[in-house]
């Protein structure tokens, strides 16, 4: 127990000595809307030039056992130990097949912290790609606890903004049996609704349901299809004056395609 007469440092040693309780880490985080200048919530992968990617999503944790399991909106499950101050991924290299972006990484190092309703996180890995293995770093991860507060801040039309393909912005990579294609990804959205249901108008006259949760929207159900798009994936994170998102589906001539780094600006 810890008395008025407990010296200072003996407080401040026995706080850092317990940390945070697990459960303090369970239920669902938000990453915060991505920065390019700070580069908060932006992983550098080392290409050459390096390429800057926007994190967006959101992860569950739960508890399994001694551990806590943590589930991304990409399908991806990592497990971690509790350590006296953090989260540390356990075993500490872990591997997954993203399904969304149809390339493997492996993660050699995850640590969270929380304070509140708010996560850091940094995370090293490897991103295997076609081309080769690349280095993976998240320096500035940050989150926030997701709640069921509404779609306002996503409401109204956006565009796309100017395609950059050397930073793969608003660039679609397109893969058939014969050949992989890339195309600029142009034109509006408009979302609209009430609540958390949003639905998103595309201007190729498509209409598609997106459940919002804090800065977070997500195709619900996924696997959606209008005029032989198939959308499996689709998340998009909102300020209320920029948005990211990361799209994937098959298109009407069987072409799986991905949108990696989407960015639009409120019109």
């Amino acid at each position: 127990m810890i008395s008025a007469l407990t010296p200072p440092a003996l407080v401040l040693s026995t706080a850092l000595a317990f940390g945070p309780p697990a459960h303090d880490y369970l239920g669902t985080w938000n990453y915060d809307q991505p920065d390019r200048a700070t580069m908060r919530n932006v992983a550098v992968v080392g290409a050459t030039p390096p390429i800057h990617v926007p994190q967006i999503g959101d992860i569950v944790f739960t508890r399994t056992g001694a551990r806590i399991t943590g589930r991304t909106d990409q399908g991806c499950t990592w497990t971690f130990a509790v350590r006296p101050a953090s989260l540390e991924l356990d075993p500490p290299t872990q591997n997954c097949f993203n399904r969304v972006i149809g390339s493997a990484y492996t993660i050699t190092k995850w640590s969270v912290t929380v304070a509140g309703r708010h996560l850091r996180e940094s995370i090293e890995a490897v991103s295997h790609q076609p081309g080769g293995d690349y280095a993976f770093r998240l320096d500035d991860g940050r989150r926030t606890r997701a709640t069921a507060g509404p779609g306002a801040r996503f409401a109204g039309s956006w565009r796309y903004d100017p395609a950059d393909p050397a930073a793969r912005v608003n660039v679609v990579t397109t893969r058939y049996d014969d050949r992989v294609t890339q195309t600029p990804r142009q034109g509006e959205v408009a979302f609209s609704g009430r609540g958390r249901v949003l639905t998103a108008r595309t201007g190729d006259g498509c209409a598609w349901r997106l459940t919002a949760r804090g800065n977070t929207a997500k195709l619900d159900p996924a696997g959606q299809t209008c005029g032989g798009t198939t959308l499996s994936f689709w998340t998009v994170a909102s300020d209320g004056h920029r948005q990211a998102s990361v799209q994937a589906g098959t298109g009407p001539d069987g072409g799986a395609f991905l949108l990696s780094v989407g960015a639009l600006t409120r019109r």
